[in-house]
């Protein structure tokens, strides 16, 4: 009876062992670090004089708890908010550290319409984050593209 306990406790801890090694994989994968990327603004629908953009709100990424790291904010400043297609606009991408696991890349952008109709919303959530690659959050009125080129 005892070698049968045995056994069964030594299969048990083989499984936790393949289980915990598995997670620890996945966890260096998105490890804390530098992170390469970029963001495109969409509004297919902008009707002002150069028919682009002007987002306002906040992208983030998000680790499993919960932990947020900012990768573009903007306030609503009305008839001056700025016309932003793509961040960065003068470099073909940014690089900020974030000192958390990502798992998650999170967005709430709306696009300023003042004086013509209600600003308009590109993106309200989140989408999960499996490595490099483009991850689109949508609104009711167009999305928020994130390129995720090191992670």
């Amino acid at each position: 009876m005892r070698f049968t306990s045995t056994g069964r406790l030594a299969a048990v801890a083989s499984t936790a062992l393949l289980l915990l090694g598995g997670a620890a994989t996945s966890a260096q994968a998105a490890a804390p670090g530098p992170v390469l990327y970029s963001i495109d603004f969409s509004n297919p629908q902008e009707q002002d004089g150069n028919n682009l953009p002007e987002p306002y709100g906040r992208v983030w990424l998000q680790a499993p708890w919960g932990q947020q790291t900012a990768r573009w904010e903007h306030p609503d400043v009305g008839l001056n908010t700025p016309t932003l297609p793509r961040y960065p606009d003068a470099a073909p991408y940014e690089i900020r550290f974030a000192d958390h696991p990502v798992t998650e890349v999170c967005a709430v952008v709306n696009e300023d319409d003042t004086g013509i109709n209600d600003d308009d919303v590109l993106a309200a959530g989140c989408v999960p984050v499996h490595g490099p690659g483009s991850y689109t959050v949508s609104g009711d009125d167009g999305s928020v593209t994130v390129n995720l080129y090191d992670v």
